[in-house]
């Protein structure tokens, strides 16, 4: 069997995230002289924005900055060598697939939140990435 390296502090973080989204309030995991244990509060959850942005608040008019949901890397491709998903100037409609970030072997889809144009890319290509943290503007 393959052994594994203890989790980095970016990859608890993800996990930390993933258990927040997911409801998941205490979580225990051990392998092969390392362990990891968290307890969430899950009504203390963050707000990833911050309060209030224009994009909850207005219709979608004008660029809309769309922030990450997760933690991880940043990939514009679902597979290394692939295709980008979406490019800047490229039309989107809600709901399509415009990146993959990926975290402790984990890859969670970032939609579009919005129909329009992807305006720019605010993070590179294989770039970490930080819950909250804007990914793209859709204008």
């Amino acid at each position: 069997m393959e052994e594994l390296s203890p989790p980095s502090a970016a990859g608890i973080r993800a996990l930390a995230d993933l258990c927040l989204r997911s409801g998941v309030e205490s979580l225990e995991a051990a392998h092969q002289g390392w362990s990891v244990r968290l307890n969430l509060d899950l009504r203390a959850a963050p707000n990833p924005r911050g309060g209030s942005t224009p994009t909850e608040s207005a219709p979608a008019a004008g660029p809309a900055t769309q922030f990450s949901q997760w933690v991880g890397v940043f990939h514009r491709a679902a597979e290394q060598g692939a295709e980008p998903l979406a490019r800047e100037g490229k039309q989107v409609r809600e709901g399509d697939i415009v990146g993959v970030i990926i975290a402790m072997q984990l890859q969670s889809d970032v939609r579009a939140e919005r129909d329009g144009v992807i305006g720019r890319f605010l993070v590179e290509d294989g770039g970490a990435v930080e819950y909250g943290q804007p990914l793209l503007d859709i204008g």
